[in-house]
């Protein structure tokens, strides 16, 4: 549970318990969904006020007065998206299996980590991946000189993300007071086949209504445009760069990095040259102390 708040594991292990194991097991593929924190909440949407400024404080000398300021705020709306998958498993294969209830946590098993994925890729892409789905980062964060490294690669592209941990800052949205689920039990019903004819098939349905909320947009870069060519892969030089234009936009430290596995070993194969021996160095795992985290959500072509 990063920095005391809850995660979509932590709020199942709330829940009755239903279907836990799996989610647990499943979630393994998107370390999103694993770390970033996560709150259920009434309704479908979430209309909050976003502070985008600070005042400004001064000190004084006696008998001096200091001007008055305030923060400045706006409202966001943030938007929670349908994710309905059904699972249909044919009433046959069920009963000649030897471990029927294995058969159908399988499916579920392949269900919840397929939707994990996906919520994942939607986490960084947006409408890029699903327009359909809720805005991601790109849609969120503010691309501009202040919180952006562009690299300039030409092709075979990818991004590595400096972002905060906390509420406060960035978090999934979990829509009419649940988060993604399989319904407790199986029903059997009719189904058509790619020919339309009927057959009986065991059937679940994976649901969930998914949102994010970047919160604070200056606790959020981009290292873009990162490619494979000479001179357009990761080094220190952009890492720093970034770590440098989070700490000017935020006052604040990032909490974690997002890359590929691809980027990671740029940056490890970057840093040989300065090995002692010249030999090659073990993976890099922080920057700066702040944990790197490999996820394969990320894309190497955007």
């Amino acid at each position: 549970m990063p920095y005391g708040q809850a995660t979509l594991l932590d709020i199942k292990k709330l829940d009755a318990g239903i279907g836990f194991e799996l989610i647990e097991e499943s979630i393994q593929s998107a370390p999103e969904l694993r770390m970033i924190p996560a709150e259920t909440i009434a309704g479908t949407e979430i209309k909050l006020t976003v502070r985008t400024d600070l005042p400004e404080v001064s000190f004084r000398n006696y008998n001096e007065g200091t001007p008055r300021s305030k923060s400045a705020y706006e409202d966001r709306v943030f938007q929670t998206a349908i994710l309905d998958h059904q699972v249909a498993i044919d009433r046959k294969l069920v009963e000649n299996a030897l471990e029927p209830v294995k058969v159908l946590e399988n499916h579920m098993v392949g269900a919840l980590e397929a939707a994990f994925r996906h919520v994942g890729r939607q986490f960084y892409y947006g409408s890029g991946n699903d327009d359909k789905g809720f805005p991601g980062l790109i849609a969120q964060f503010m691309a501009d000189a202040k919180h952006e490294v562009d690299v300039a690669g030409g092709s075979n592209k990818t991004s590595v993300w400096f972002v905060r941990i906390a509420r406060e800052s960035l978090q999934f949205l979990f829509g009419s007071g649940t988060t993604i689920n399989m319904q407790e039990d199986w029903k059997l019903e009719t189904i058509l086949d790619a020919k339309s004819n009927p057959y009986q098939a065991w059937v679940n349905w994976l649901t969930g209504n998914v949102g994010l909320r970047l919160a604070n947009r200056q606790t959020c870069v981009r290292i873009k445009s990162i490619g494979t060519a000479e001179g357009k892969t990761l080094n220190d030089t952009h890492m720093f760069s970034a770590y440098q234009k989070f700490v000017d936009a935020s006052g604040l430290e990032p909490t974690h990095i997002f890359m590929t596995g691809r980027s990671q070993e740029q940056l490890r194969a970057s840093r040989t040259a300065f090995h002692p021996t010249g030999q090659p160095i073990p993976m890099v795992d922080n920057f700066q102390g702040i944990p790197i985290i490999r996820t394969a959500s990320i894309s190497n072509n955007e």
